[in-house]
């Protein structure tokens, strides 16, 4: 994009200087007109129309002056970032994907041409107002929040867009924006519901209807974890051979809280084979903890841990599943953390060259990831092969 703002600036220029040797050329061509026509009595009447050919040159010369800048000027709007601003309220940095995400919206919009920053949401609607109401006080040019619970934001929106500055709400709805980028929480849920399904009823084929039983890992402290861990309990109505046993809640939606969580869940109820999450970090520890050095199961072909929101990291170890190396078995996301942040810059840049009109709203579509899908997966950032058509 640098290059082609250089290359249209050089153009002006020349075109600047072209025009005005030809206001020169004129001057002289005057000049010479006069020359031939020069008669005793008008050597004034000549030098009058040298001054005016010159002063003619010179206004060309300023025209086309004035009109490389306007040139200049809608060329830097054009790229979408000279010199913007963009902050990054997150929903929290407690697991992998949020901090990928993080550092690939930096990357991708100072790229772009943009400042960039973001601030640790820390799953805490205090300590997003507080980050938000920072940016507006930066004067920054887009403000983009993940909000933990969208209806406490009314406010901070309100003088965020009262000072000129695009609000983008990420992921949950908040009441006013200038651009929503959505997904369904409930719909990804169920996803992840049916992707768990899938295996569970093929893998216990010849199980009794409703004997496999199930337990859900949730943190409901925002919204979004308690509209996921809603429908993630339902998953007997997605699966013949699944049985919800129980849900453990956790505070914490880290790799740590999810290891301890099931140490606990295991010495009460050692029969549980398969485990659901909307949190990557707890999917994590679970599995973690099964394969750890002090795992009291070394056996994982009949379990199985699927979750919501994973990333490369996640995806490596799902595709040791193949081979039952480990018992995470899947995830559904709403694209890769490479292609959310280009959705990000798309949106940033839409709203401020007006391409993009207020009130758009991007809605996600779901990603599949399981042991046969992982390759495409890990190789394109994307799966075309296992849609949500699959499941209807």
């Amino acid at each position: 994009m640098k290059k082609v703002i250089s290359m249209l600036l050089v153009i002006c220029m020349m075109a600047m200087m072209l025009t005005a040797c030809g206001g020169d050329d004129k001057a002289a061509s005057g000049n010479d007109a006069n020359q031939k026509e020069e008669t005793g009595g008008e050597e004034k009447k000549e030098d009058t129309e040298k001054e005016d050919a010159s002063k003619d040159g010179e206004d060309t010369s300023k025209d086309a002056e004035d009109a490389a800048k306007d040139l200049a000027d809608e060329v830097e709007k054009a790229s979408g970032g000279e010199g913007h601003k963009v902050g990054f309220v997150t929903f929290g940095l407690g697991g992998d994907f949020f901090q990928q995400l993080a550092d690939t919206f930096v990357e991708v919009m100072e790229a772009e041409g943009w400042e960039a920053q973001y601030e640790d949401g820390k799953f805490d609607p205090t300590t997003q107002i507080e980050a938000c109401e920072n940016y507006i006080a930066m004067d920054v040019d887009v403000l983009i929040c993940w909000s933990v619970a969208p209806e406490a934001m009314d406010s901070v929106v309100q003088a965020a867009m009262d000072k000129g500055i695009k609000f983008v709400s990420f992921v949950a709805e908040t009441s006013q924006y200038d651009a929503l980028m959505v997904s369904d929480d409930a719909e990804l849920a169920d996803c992840c519901a049916k992707l768990a399904a899938q295996w569970i009823d093929t893998k216990f084929a010849d199980a009794e209807d409703h004997s496999v039983p199930v337990a859900v890992l949730s943190c409901r402290t925002a919204d979004t974890g308690v509209v996921q861990a809603d429908e993630l309990i339902k998953i007997e109505e997605f699966s013949t051979k699944a049985k919800f046993v129980t849900e453990v809640e956790c505070e914490g939606e880290d790799v740590d809280t999810g290891m301890k969580a099931v140490e606990n869940l295991y010495t009460t109820n050692p029969e549980i084979k398969v485990f659901l999450s909307a949190h990557n970090g707890l999917a994590m520890g679970v599995n973690n903890y099964f394969t750890g050095m002090s795992s009291p199961v070394t056996d994982y072909s009949d379990m199985g841990i699927f979750a919501i929101n994973g990333d490369d990291a996640m995806a490596n170890v799902i595709k040791t599943s193949a081979n039952d190396e480990s018992p995470l078995r899947g995830m559904v996301l709403t694209g890769s953390v490479k292609d959310t942040a280009n959705e990000i810059r798309d949106v940033c840049v839409g709203l401020m060259d007006g391409s993009m009109e207020s009130g758009t709203m991007k809605k996600a579509g779901t990603i599949f990831v399981n042991a046969d899908t992982v390759e495409e997966y890990l190789s394109t950032g994307a799966v075309t092969s296992l849609t949500a058509e699959d499941f209807e």
